[in-house]
């Protein structure tokens, strides 16, 4: 090993035959343990590790350094890294940096080139919206296939009201924020092993506002957020089914900083019906016959979901026949294109005969029907 150069085994505290994932073990572990942004951290030991595992984490880069040593990256470089690859790969959120279950989820490639090019990710610049609301609602099984209307109560955050969001009372003055010089953010730059990396975050004490009031409010006490209880009328439409999500946008949360509100998630789940049941655009159900409607046929009167329809019976109808009525199932959701009503009968066979019937059963049988 030439002088000057630390052992990459040795930084990484692995033996020089360590198998790919003990040395990806090892990283992630010291990775974790010295990041900058971790209390406890260590930016110099940070770049050695990244640094060290850059190369024997890459099976040909490991087996250069193995027979030339620290030399081959002072000469030829690290074989294959190409500037432009890592932009494409950015760009295309293909590029991720995983240090594992412990590591600071919040590391960002697009941090990196903002350190290094002096540029800022234009998403960054932008106020961050307030996180999304989910919830689920039980439908009755009627107004899935009809439509109407549901209404739901929950908590969530929502700008003040009696501040208007700015965390001051109506006669307070506003001075600018000393923690962010009225920008709203505070940069912080660190190293990484591709350079100086900048963080752009939003002020804590001004919560992005870049002004501080000199009174603050009485009711969200300076936060310009308060935690409100809403009752929101939902539309169901015709046909909706259950795992069916409606999303309702800026129903969410609203964060301090003033950005949009977060959506409304409802997951729909619609409740069983004592009659009928559900089979794609279909309405499935049983209807009990007597044996004289079954053998001779009839018609019956059969109460659907839109109202009272009559029901023939065809002479010889057998138990678990389906008879099948147009129209009269699921409607399309947009449309007017409805699914069909499948009937299954099921012949009523009495458990005790009265004598004078028994005997006509029996000439029945007689007879061979």
């Amino acid at each position: 090993m030439q002088k000057g150069h630390k052992d990459y085994y040795e930084v990484l505290g692995v033996p020089r035959n360590a198998a790919p994932d003990e040395i990806k073990k090892a990283y992630r572990r010291l990775a974790h343990q010295y990041h900058p942004d971790k209390g406890g951290g260590n930016e110099p030991k940070f770049k050695e590790v990244n640094e060290a595992y850059q190369v024997l984490g890459d099976e040909k880069k490991r087996k250069r350094y193995d027979q030339f040593g620290n030399t081959f990256a002072e000469g030829a470089g690290f074989e294959g890294f190409q500037w432009g690859d890592i932009w494409e790969k950015s760009r295309g959120g293909g590029l991720n940096f995983d240090f594992g279950s412990e590591a600071d989820s919040s590391f960002d490639i697009n941090d990196i080139f903002s350190g290094i090019f002096g540029f800022q990710d234009e998403r960054r610049s932008k106020k961050r919206r307030g996180k999304d609301i989910a919830v689920e609602l039980a439908v009755p099984f009627e107004k899935s296939i009809l439509g109407g209307k549901e209404t739901i109560q929950l908590k969530r955050i929502v700008r003040c009201e009696h501040c208007n969001g700015t965390g001051g009372e109506a006669s307070s003055k506003f001075e600018t924020c000393g923690e962010c010089n009225g920008s709203g953010n505070i940069q912080r730059t660190i190293r990484t092993f591709l350079g100086s990396m900048t963080r752009v975050e939003t002020c804590s004490h001004c919560k992005g506002r870049g002004k501080i009031p000199t009174k603050i409010c009485s009711l969200c006490n300076g936060q310009g957020i308060i935690e409100r209880e809403e009752t929101i009328e939902l539309v169901i439409n015709k046909g909706i089914k259950s795992e069916d999500t409606l999303q309702l946008s800026g129903k969410g949360d609203t964060n301090a900083e003033g950005g949009a509100p977060g959506d409304l998630y409802v997951r729909i789940k619609v409740l069983p019906h004592k009659v009928f049941r559900r089979q794609g655009d279909s309405l499935l159900m049983r209807l009990p016959i007597k044996i004289s409607q079954a053998i001779l046929g009839d018609t019956v009167s059969v109460d659907t979901l839109e109202g009272r329809i009559n029901l023939k019976i065809p002479e010889g109808t057998q138990s678990g026949d389906i008879l099948r009525v147009r129209g009269k199932g699921v409607p399309e959701a947009r449309g007017y294109a409805h699914g069909d009503l499948l009937v299954e009968i099921l012949v009523d066979i009495p458990r005790k005969v009265p004598k004078h019937l028994r005997d006509l059963i029996e000439k029945l049988k007689e007879e061979g029907i």
